[in-house]
């Protein structure tokens, strides 16, 4: 293939920038609801309820993030059918992804009382986290717990969509749920007083609101892209050959992401062991944290619809061309988001902390240790933007292998830095797990060119 074919090959940035802000925005409004809650609960009557939330928040991190596989799963083996033009395939992995997020959710709410009694039970392990708040936490997950089969249902819609390069439809159904969650909290939190509850109440209604907004959308592109009724093959949706690939890719997924989950419930739990205060002002900056990366996700998720669909396109010189300006060019671009991302921490970091804690010890504390958000996007961004290649070329097994390897160092570090630096070193171990994720999902890169030259 010629230069001038391989230039005319190269993904256009408009392009990977018209998939990539609504899918930052969508991302990122997803920390801004822990965001929300701790600004409604910093102005009530209880503000300490911000550590309740940190709490019971690490059962649902644990649940729900242990089975983003599902996102995951359908973005990448959607995106391939598209490429591969194959809509019945497309479908079907939609289906796929549905049952499997809404039967999880089904058994959550089904083990709601010995998972909560087993979750809350090792919360309590070492740390120095009040009776009080331990309460409010449990009323918390009490509620927000019955939103499960919605929640995991809708991230086959949202894997779904973002395959079909509709993150604006993406972006106008998670700032719907935002929306709605910021009115329920000043209704609920301000106006009633409920505290936690309050919280929960207005997640869980938010996040049914969602599912069917998810519904509405799905309609739509299936109406595009030959109708409701058209490219149907029931047969299809639980074949043995698709249905064993799904679950492989799930699986391993699934171990990737449960490690992952952990390493942030760790994190919280650690915070714990320094007080009301410390995990208080932590959950404030984990949400900070939290936003950062999702917001540079916009990126990881253009380069997995971008990498899946060249990995289903049917010529392999042109697929390959395709494969490798994905990768380049989602790259520069999300060093130059996280590099704006810094700045902004940076310069507006101060009144940020202002806007989501109370004047006195909370405000202190968070101020204190707000420097390791402001370097968290350089720190972050390359393991997100790997993470989103390997979705796309579902490559599942060496992201677990990646998180395998990562996060039991990262348990040690944290044991050794926070013992020795107090929650400084919390923060340095916290950190150095995010290089070390990027180190070893970069180890396996090359390998993903080899994969694409041997796929069937």
């Amino acid at each position: 293939m010629t230069t001038a074919q391989l230039q005319s090959l190269e993904i256009p940035y408009r392009r990977i920038f018209a998939l990539a802000w609504p899918a930052s925005v969508a991302a990122s409004v997803t920390p801004l609801l822990g965001a929300v809650d701790v600004w409604a609960l910093a102005r009530s009557d209880r503000p300490l309820d911000i550590a309740a939330i940190g709490l019971a928040s690490v059962i649902f991190s644990l649940a729900y993030w242990s089975f983003g596989f599902i996102r995951m799963s359908v973005a990448g083996l959607t995106a391939q059918a598209a490429g591969a033009e194959d809509e019945s395939e497309a479908r079907a992995a939609l289906i796929r992804g549905a049952a499997i997020g809404g039967g999880i959710g089904l058994i959550l709410v089904g083990l709601q009382f010995p998972i909560g009694a087993a979750a809350f039970k090792t919360l309590a392990i070492g740390t120095d986290v009040s009776a009080e708040t331990f309460n409010a936490a449990r009323d918390y997950y009490k509620i927000r717990i019955w939103g499960a089969p919605f929640a995991l249902a809708s991230y086959a819609a949202f894997g779904w969509l973002t395959a079909r390069e509709r993150t604006d439809y993406l972006m106008i159904i998670s700032v719907f749920i935002t929306g709605l969650n910021i009115v329920l909290d000043y209704w609920f939190v301000l106006g009633l007083g409920w505290g936690a509850a309050g919280v929960a109440a207005g997640t869980l209604i938010a996040e049914v609101a969602g599912f069917f907004a998810c519904l509405v959308f799905v309609a739509m592109v299936l109406a595009r892209n030959g109708g409701l009724g058209a490219h149907w093959k029931r047969a299809e949706f639980f074949a043995l050959k698709k249905l064993r690939r799904t679950l492989s890719i799930n699986l391993d997924i699934f171990i990737r992401t449960v490690l992952l989950a952990f390493s942030f419930a760790w994190f919280i739990q650690r915070s714990g062991a320094f007080g009301d205060v410390a995990l208080a002002a932590n959950q404030t900056l984990l949400q900070l944290f939290l936003f950062t990366g999702l917001a540079l996700d916009g990126t990881a998720i253009a380069a997995e619809t971008l990498v899946g669909q060249a990995m289903g396109a049917r010529d392999p010189a042109r697929g390959l061309a395709r494969f490798s300006s994905a990768i380049r060019r989602t790259f520069i671009m999300a060093t130059l988001a996280a590099l704006a991302f810094v700045v902004f921490y940076w310069l507006a970091g101060n009144a940020l902390i202002a806007l989501l804690t109370p004047e006195g010890a909370i405000r202190e504390a968070t101020k204190t240790y707000m420097p390791w958000v402001i370097i968290s996007p350089l720190i972050v961004v390359v393991g997100f933007q790997l993470d989103g290649i390997f979705i796309g070329a579902t490559r599942a097994r060496e992201m677990r292998n990646s998180m395998v390897i990562t996060a039991p160092i990262f348990i040690a570090a944290s044991l050794w830095l926070a013992s020795t630096y107090g929650n400084h070193g919390l923060w340095a171990a916290f950190s150095l797990y995010f290089l070390l994720r990027a180190v070893t999902l970069g180890v396996y890169l090359p390998r993903l060119k080899t994969a694409y030259a041997n796929q069937p």
